[in-house]
Order: C-alpha cells, then structure tokens, then sequence
C-alpha cells in the first residue's frame, strides 16, 4: 500500500465528492457559480511552490484548495443536474422523440432513452421512454423519430428509480400504450454515439452472418458488444447466482483483458524502452477502437478512459503511479458528470479494480507453490478474491445477495472471456474470408455453450447463493473502514493501528448485535 502522499489524487478526489454528496444530500443549497474562481487565484497565490517566503502560509493554501474542491462539487453537480419540466409547462399537442440508444427489451415493453421536442419542454430534455410490446415496437431502433399525444401520463415510480435517472441525465420516464405513437422516420442530426451504436449493429449481424445462433449469440453479444437484449432471465439469473454476471456488461473486466494481453503481445513484438512511444498510442487506438464498437456505453468509456491514463503514464515513465491514476480518471469521469457517484456500475468498477491493485498482490502471496497450473489457478483466485472483498458491501447493500461460488466462476469465466474476446476479433478481421471465419465462428459457438452449461451446473449446488441479506450504509462505512485499517496495520504493525483496527471492529460487532436485538 502506497503512502498518502504517494497518491494525491485520493485527497482531491475526496474533497470533490464531499461536494458532489453535499449537493445530493441538501439539494437546496446554492452556490453562485462564481464561487470556485477566487477560491483558485487564493490557491495560486498561497501555494508553497511560489517559494519558501510562502511556506508560512501553507495552512491557508490547503484550507482554500479543500474549500475549491468542495465548492466545485456543489456547483459541477448543479449544472449537470437533469432538467426537469413538468406536464403542465407542455402547450404543443404532440411531443416528437428521438431514440437515443437501442431498445432494451423489458418484460412488456422496449425501454430506450429519449431525447423530447415540443413546445413547452426544456432544449436537451431526455427521458426513459418505455413503448408497450408489439410488432412495431420490436422494430425500433437508435435514431428513430417517433411522436406521440402529449398527455401521455407519466409512470409512477419510486423514489430510487427516479434518482437512477437523474444520475444518467434523464428527467423522469414516460410510458407509450399500443396504437398510441407512430414512427415518422430516422434522424438525420450526426452524434459519435449513434455512430457507434451503427458500427455495434453491424458486428451483430457479422456474428449472424457467420452462423452463430441461439444462446450463444446472445452471450457473445453481451461480452463482446454489451447487448443485452436477447438474453434470457433464466441465464441472466445463473449466472448472478454464480457469481459471474459481471461478464456480461461490458466494463473494466473486457477492456482491461484486451489492454493487458495486447500490451504482452506489443512488448514482444515492439521490445525496449525506445519502442515504449509506439506501444503506447498502439494500445489506446485499439482500446478506443473496442469502446466505439461497445456502443460508447459509459461503463466502457470509464474503463477505456481509466487504462488510457494508466497507459500515458506508462508512457511518460510513470509506472509506480497506477493507484493514483486510477483516482485521477475517477476524479475526471466525477468532473463530466457527478452523477455518476450514484451509479452502481461506477461504484463497482473502481470499488474492483482499487481492491485488485492493493489485495491482489498480498492474497497471492499467503500461498505459494512450485507447480505451474496450481500457480496459475491461485493467481486467477486471487484476483476474484481481491475484487470480490472490494465489490462486496456494495454488491450486498443493491443486491442483498452473495454467491459463494464466485471463485469457482471466476476460474471458469475469465479465462473463457479472454479467448471469447479475441477470437471474435479474429472472426471481424477474417470476415472476407468464409472458410476461416465459419471455423472460428463454430469454436465461437462450441466454447460459449461450454460456459453457459459449467455456469448452469454451478448453480444447482446447494447454497450457491446467500439470498435477502439486510445491509444498510452504515454497514458499509463500516467495512471499509476496518478494510482500510487492516491493510494499514498490515503494512506497519503498530500498537496504535492494531489498536483502531480492533476498536472498529468491536464497533462493528456491537453494531450488529445491538441490531439484530432491535430485530427480535
């Protein structure tokens, strides 16, 4: 574990989400939108690096550098805030929406967000448009141009559905019956996302082309692509309660697999110190090549921009420098949109991959062994061992459930996902030529109905699955507090940590019986 001052980005982005967790928690608090400036030129003028005259005044310089952080999370988080309207500032009669990404299909209806036009409703105002299941509504797509009544009524939700879309941008949801709309053409306005949402369509149906059907097309195009829409419940819910569903969202998992083996291969190919310059923009190109053909989703686009940090620094020969960068594409992915602090994807994803880089290392260690296999299968273990203590009181507080096969899967998934991976990119390089991309299109077919039956198996173990788990916040402060204390006391065994480190957990056991007292 690095020193605190190995990793200033960790302090920043604290402070920042301090703002962000200020503006969420009392929403009526205001700032003028001037406020972060003075505070800047205060945090210029006090900084030690002017000269040693300044020194004297560095508890000024960090009070006015935390206050800026904060302020600016108070203010990022207001302009950023999804704009709302109501039904009653509607004076058209019909209101035109624009479908912004492709229909998810839900248990009755096609759900997609929207971007709204009509008189009355704010520029920029998008919803979550659900449209009842027909013929029609199966054939919609990104880009289409549908209009509608505007008195449709807005569907009742709860409170953390609504703060769900508020964190994506979207002002509420809006539910369309059969034979209540109609689609009058495509839009013509050009958007790098819709154009990515293209190039995604077209990798479907080289996969169709080629001959993959059935289960096996679905799982590869939720792998590789991050279309879930043909999945089945059934297999969604084995492979939750195995413990590897995160295979099927596009995220970290998917693009770190393909950054990693790629910068192996590059390393090989393009050896030593002055061909770093060329490896490097080799491996961005290819994550952001992978991203545009994901669809641009913002999972995919948080990863690729978190290793295209990691790369840069790699780069410019800052190799030590990984956990800090990781709080770095944190706080710049916070610095676009504060929402996305609310977002279970993002929580999950940096929750992983910050436990992987400060566990992983030391459980692998706890065991060590001479044989190349058994070396190889601890090694995987480790990493889900890692991200599964990092992930684990979120997953616990959304979900209330937790697979205690998750290292079994693990072992399974993660190798197969890297070769499902990269011979699907194989399959789109060798599409002109039938022969060799049916052939790989049959091992496609062949390795993913593999996987789908070893998860399947899994799951009729007995108690694969711990099921409706009670988990609140407090839980989770708390747990990460012992985590972090324990990986302090680790690193320096004093009488002082071990001391806070036992405290927190008296603490948290205190917690838990006091509430299971309340319970009975």
């Amino acid at each position: 574990m690095k020193s605190l001052h190995q990793i200033p980005f960790l302090r920043i982005l604290l402070l920042f989400c301090a703002g962000i967790v200020t503006n969420l928690l009392f929403p009526d608090f205001t700032l003028p939108q001037w406020t972060p400036l003075p505070l800047f030129l205060l945090v210029v003028v006090t900084s030690p690096n002017l000269g040693s005259r300044q020194y004297h005044l560095r508890w000024l310089f960090g009070a006015s550098f935390a206050l800026f952080l904060l302020s600016l999370g108070i203010i990022r988080t207001k302009q950023t805030q999804a704009i709302l309207w109501g039904r009653e500032s509607i004076s058209s009669t019909f209101l035109l929406a624009e479908i912004n990404e492709i229909p998810q299909e839900k248990p009755n209806s096609f759900g997609a967000i929207a971007r709204l036009c009509g008189e009355g409703v704010p520029q920029g105002s998008s919803v979550m448009l659900y449209i009842a299941k027909d013929s029609l509504s199966a054939d919609l797509s990104f880009g289409d141009l549908i209009l509608f009544p505007s008195d449709i009524v807005k569907e009742e939700r709860n409170d953390e559905f609504t703060q769900y879309l508020h964190s994506i941008g979207c002002s509420g949801s809006l539910y369309l019956p059969r034979n209540k709309w109609r689609r009058i053409g495509k839009s013509n306005r050009f958007s790098i996302t819709n154009e990515a949402q293209k190039a995604r369509q077209k990798v479907e149906r080289i996969y169709e082309r080629t001959g993959l059907e059935g289960e096996e097309l679905s799982i590869l195009c939720a792998l590789t692509l991050g279309d879930k829409r043909h999945l089945s419940q059934e297999l969604k819910s084995s492979y939750s309660a195995t413990g590897a569903s995160h295979i099927l969202a596009v995220s970290g998992l998917h693009v770190g697999i393909i950054y990693l083996v790629l910068l192996a291969l590059l390393r090989r190919l393009l050896p030593g110190e002055r061909l770093r310059f060329a490896r490097i923009p080799i491996t961005l190109l290819a994550l952001w090549s992978y991203a545009f053909i994901a669809g641009l989703s913002a999972s995919v686009v948080r990863a690729s921009t978190m290793l295209s940090l990691v790369a840069i620094g790699e780069m410019i020969g800052r190799k030590s420098g990984t956990l800090n960068t990781v709080f770095a594409s944190a706080f710049c992915m916070l610095l676009y949109r504060p929402q996305y602090i609310t977002d279970i994807g993002f929580q999950l994803s940096y929750a992983a991959v910050i436990s992987i880089l400060l566990l992983q290392e030391k459980i692998y260690k706890t065991f060590t062994t001479k044989n190349f296999i058994i070396d190889k299968i601890w090694s995987l273990t480790s990493v889900s061992i890692a991200a599964q203590l990092g992930t684990l009181p979120i997953v616990l507080y959304h979900f209330h459930q937790f697979s205690n096969l998750f290292w079994l899967s693990g072992l399974i998934v993660i190798p197969t996902a890297t070769l499902l991976i990269y011979a699907s990119a194989l399959l789109l390089i060798t599409t002109s030529f039938p022969t060799i991309s049916g052939w790989i299109a049959h091992l496609l077919q062949a390795v993913t109905s593999w996987m789908n039956q070893c998860i399947r198996w899994m799951e009729q173990f007995p108690h694969a699955a711990i099921k409706e788990i009670p988990y609140n916040g407090t839980d989770i402060l708390l747990f990460y507090l012992i985590l972090a204390a324990l990986l302090a006391t680790m690193k320096l065994r004093s009488f002082q940590r071990m001391t806070i480190t036992l405290s927190l957990l008296l603490s948290y056991t205190t917690y838990l019986t006091i509430l299971k007292w309340i319970n009975c």
